[in-house]
C-alpha cells in the first residue's frame, strides 16, 4: 500500500477475510505471486526513497537493498544492520528542532 490509512485498511480486510482463506487453497501459488509482483513492481523498479538517500545513509539503504535482493530479507536486515552499525562513527550529527 501507498498510504498508511490504505495500509490500516488491508491489514483489517485481511483480518475479517481469514476465515474465508480455505477459498484461495486451490489458486495456484503462481497466480498469487503474479498479483502481488503486479503491485509491487513499480516500487521496485523506481525506489524513490532509495533515490532520495545521500551520503552514509545512501551506503546503508542501497547496500541493504541488494543484498535483500540477492539472498534473502534476514540477511540483508542483518547486512543493513551491520552497515549501520559500521557507518554510524561516520554519520554527521543530527540537528535538533527549534520549536
Amino acid at each position: 500500500t501507498t498510504s498508511q490509512l490504505a495500509c490500516m485498511l488491508t491489514a483489517m480486510l485481511w483480518i475479517l477475510a481469514l476465515p474465508y482463506m480455505s477459498i484461495m487453497t486451490p489458486t495456484p501459488k503462481a497466480a498469487l505471486s503474479a498479483i502481488i509482483v503486479s503491485a509491487v513492481i513499480k516500487s521496485i523498479m523506481i525506489p524513490k526513497d532509495l533515490m532520495k538517500l545521500t551520503g552514509i545513509d545512501f551506503v546503508v539503504g542501497w547496500g541493504s537493498a541488494i543484498i535483500t535482493a540477492v539472498t534473502s530479507p534476514t540477511i540483508g536486515f542483518g547486512v543493513g544492520l551491520l552497515l549501520y552499525i559500521v557507518t554510524y562513527p561516520a554519520q554527521p550529527p543530527k540537528k535538533a528542532k527549534v520549536a
